[in-house]
Formats: structure tokens, sequence, C-alpha cells
């Protein structure tokens, strides 16, 4: 009967791995579709500042009845920048960082509750 039951506690650490491994790759998945979003948008934004750069120039030149474009440039580069930082703040969830030591500045694995260079307690900093 013992060997059934350690049978059964393996079958279900390997069954939670598993959730774990698929919960994690789901993540990453995930992280990369939203990195490549804000790559997309960044370049977006990128074209109306060179566009915007260009009208500018063209006023400065003396053409007139670009500030309808402009404006409009500007207000759409505000809000891809808007876009940019949800994104990434989306991504910052799927992927936290890991914590670092306050004394000696090491980064240390997320559950850690003590430092492995140092040995400060980190417990009252990350409560788990």
């Amino acid at each position: 009967m013992d060997i059934f039951k350690k049978v059964t506690e393996g079958a279900k650490t390997i069954g939670e791995s598993a959730k774990t491994i698929g919960k994690k790759s789901s993540d990453l998945v995930e992280s990369t579709k939203l990195k490549f979003e804000i790559s997309k948008l960044e370049k977006e934004a990128e074209n109306n500042i060179a566009a915007l750069g260009n009208l500018v120039f063209l006023q400065f030149k003396g053409e007139e009845g670009h500030g309808e474009e402009i404006e409009r440039l500007l207000k759409s580069t505000k809000s891809l920048e808007e876009e940019i930082a949800e994104l990434e703040e989306q991504v910052a969830k799927l992927n936290p960082k890991p914590p670092v030591c306050p004394k000696c500045q090491t980064e240390l694995p997320l559950a850690a509750k003590y430092c492995w260079n140092c040995g400060f307690e980190l417990a009252q900093q990350n409560p788990s």
C-alpha cells in the first residue's frame, strides 16, 4: 500500500509541475505577443515624429496649412505612447522582476526569504 501512496504523490507532483510549466510557457507566449505589439506601436510613433519634424520644417520655410496635420500627429503620437505604456505594464505583470537584496544589491529568486550572498532576511520585505 505504501508504494501506491508514493506513486500517487509522485503523480500529483508531476501534474503540478506540468501545470506550472504550461502557465509559464503561456505567459512567455503572451509576453512575446505584447512585446511585438509594443515594437509595432513604437515604429508608428517614430514615423509620426519624423513626419512632424518634416511638417514643422516646412512651416519654418514658410509653407502654410500644416497646422491641422501637425495637431493630428501630435495627438496620435501621445495616444501611441499611452498604449505602449499600458502594454509595458502588462508585460511587467507577466514577467515580474526578481527581488534585489536591499543590503548588497544581489538579484535573488522570486521566493527568496534570505539573501544568499549576505544573509539579509527578506521575509519582512517580501511577504509570501
